[in-house]
């Protein structure tokens, strides 16, 4: 992978089982199969204020902070909850969400977005729509990385 941020593990075991498939209808099926087993969002969760800008369908992102350890030992790590209104782009929700959970602010901030989908090969698959909606939504997680790094009061 190109990245600086060894993935996670579940993304890993994710991409091998997609590249075991072979091409069209069983790698849909798949993605339908991910967003199914993604836990869904309250609707109270689905709100204006979650909602990725710049994708086709809509898509809801939520972040939470776990930071252990105390002092100068803290360690704080980002884990996403999401979903979107389409199954197949539940799916790939559920793909970036497990490229990012449980990684810290700055080791998602060196995640390269081209990166993404590396092993999933579903660049050449996915729709000018598609492929805006994915880097909005990796622009909105490293938001959250971003905002995670600001010192709280």
């Amino acid at each position: 992978m190109s990245t600086t941020t060894n993935p996670p593990p579940d993304y890993l075991a994710l991409a091998e089982n997609f590249s075991l498939l072979p091409d069209g209808d069983e790698r849909l099926r798949f993605l339908i199969d991910l967003g199914r087993q993604l836990p869904p969002l309250q609707e109270s969760e689905q709100t204006e204020e979650n909602l990725v800008r710049g994708c086709v369908s809509s898509v809801w992102l939520l972040c939470e902070t776990n930071r252990t350890g105390n002092g100068g030992s803290e360690i704080t790590t980002l884990h996403f909850r999401g979903q979107s209104d389409a199954l197949i782009v539940t799916g790939i929700v559920s793909i970036v969400l497990s490229r990012f959970t449980g990684l810290s602010p700055e080791e998602i901030i060196a995640v390269e977005t081209d990166s993404i989908l590396e092993g999933f090969d579903l660049q050449n698959h996915l729709s000018t729509g598609r492929q805006n909606g994915l880097a909005a939504m990796v622009e909105r997680i490293r938001q959250f990385a971003i905002s995670a790094l600001v010192p709280q009061d």
